[in-house]
């Protein structure tokens, strides 16, 4: 007798889940990559079953600003004065040896552990200029498809040393777009003419049909902000809810009543703010000798004003930010602790910042954990948000459109088999 396969209804469910915003234990079901079904208990058979155990699960974790081309450079290049200058020379200076195989081989180090950690999307930063030219991109678009059953990798074509004072980069980010990239960007404060090269930022998207992602409004100087241009060109283009500024330190600095003011652009324009504090915390305020600025966007207050919000790693272990290793929940608890985000109403707030927010701010609409969302999901190692937030569980199980991709589980070893060193 031949053996007959089940067509089950239920590809996957995970069951005795802890649910941010329900009070008891739910099972989620999931089929073709999607959920359908969130309820107590749920009758039919699946294709396979997991027992979350009162574990929490949320979205899976979104980094919605890195540079995967960059990281790990301090192998390469210790810092040795530690400055934004420093940075920017020193990285200037690295770009000249990259190879494709050393972009690819420093980036798959990132998303290998990035996936480990329960990231399921991330928007990487490419650089593009006259001395790197199109070797990021061509380094990168591979992976992205490579990765793709078990990430979701957006590649946003990015100007670091600027557009009108770099002659040919206007050409170089068209032909980056033409390649594949998804969104463009730039640092209009690397640029003499920042508001041109606003300006020949947005033609491109508008060209490509692409969103936008400015670093701005970042450094420690008296120069007018930048951000009102980017939210009126928004505005006029009918770019909105497809815009993302990170960085945005500067914003830490306006009274109550300006940022009020600043929110209300902001949100106008429909402009997510990406805070990156590990980064802004090591950069800002160096030339403060007593009262020391925190450096950081004040996104909860921004939150509170109705801006969508978000945080992001950026850098791991260059100049820029010589500490890290890409794992967003480590960025929560540094949030929380930064901007004083003790309750638990706040620690939920940090988590949506890396998981629905951050997606919302890179254009993913449908990362909730409700029918109908992808089945885009991690379960940690704790049964509560303030647990999470806490001090980041080393226990995770990453699923991306419903299949489990990787499973992290951290054991200790009893004394009595502990190796004995001679």
């Amino acid at each position: 007798m031949q053996n007959q396969s089940i067509d089950f209804e239920i590809d996957l469910k995970i069951e005795n889940a802890t649910l941010a915003k329900e009070s008891e234990q739910q099972t989620i079901a999931i089929r073709n990559g999607k959920i359908i079904q969130i309820a107590p208990v749920i009758s039919p058979p699946a294709a396979q079953t997991l027992d979350a155990a009162g574990s929490i699960v949320v979205p899976g974790l979104v980094d919605p600003h890195l540079h995967l081309d960059k990281a790990f450079l301090l192998e390469k290049s210790p810092a040795q004065a530690g400055t934004f200058q420093e940075a920017l020379e020193e990285t200037l200076r690295l770009k000249k040896e990259f190879t494709i195989e050393d972009i690819q081989a420093r980036s798959r180090r990132v998303i290998e552990n990035a996936i480990g950690f329960g990231i399921t999307a991330i928007r990487s930063h490419v650089e593009v200029d006259p001395i790197l030219q199109l070797t990021s991109i061509k380094a990168l678009l591979p992976l992205k498809q490579e990765y793709a059953q078990r990430l979701t990798l957006q590649l946003a074509i990015f100007a670091q040393e600027g557009i009108t004072n770099q002659p040919g980069t206007e050409q170089l980010l068209h032909q980056a777009l033409t390649l594949g990239g998804d969104v463009i960007g730039s640092a209009p404060y690397t640029d003499p003419d920042p508001e041109r090269n606003i300006n020949i930022v947005f033609d491109l998207a508008q060209s490509f049909d692409c969103d936008v992602d400015f670093h701005l409004d970042f450094l420690d100087d008296d120069e007018p902000l930048l951000f009102p241009i980017v939210a009126r060109e928004t505005i006029k283009r009918g770019w909105q809810n497809r815009v993302c500024l990170g960085h945005m330190t500067r914003l830490a600095g306006l009274s109550p009543a300006k940022l009020k003011e600043a929110a209300a652009l902001l949100r106008e324009a429909g402009i997510s703010i990406l805070a990156l504090p590990a980064s802004d915390l090591y950069m800002m305020a160096r030339q403060d000798t007593h009262n020391v600025r925190r450096g950081v966007a004040p996104i909860q207050t921004l939150f509170d004003l109705n801006v969508n919000t978000a945080i992001a790693t950026n850098n791991i272990q260059n100049l820029f930010t010589p500490f890290g290793d890409g794992d967003p929940l480590k960025i929560c608890t540094l949030l929380a602790q930064t901007l004083q985000l003790g309750t638990q109403e706040r620690h939920a707030l940090c988590l949506e910042m890396a998981t629905t927010q951050a997606a919302k701010a890179i254009g993913l609409r449908d990362h909730r954990i409700e029918p109908g969302s992808a089945a885009d999901l991690v379960i940690l190692g704790a049964d509560s948000i303030s647990q999470v937030v806490g001090a980041a569980p080393g226990d995770r199980i990453t699923i991306k459109s419903g299949n489990i991709i990787s499973q992290t589980l951290v054991s200790r070893t009893p004394k009595d088999q502990l190796v004995q060193i001679v």
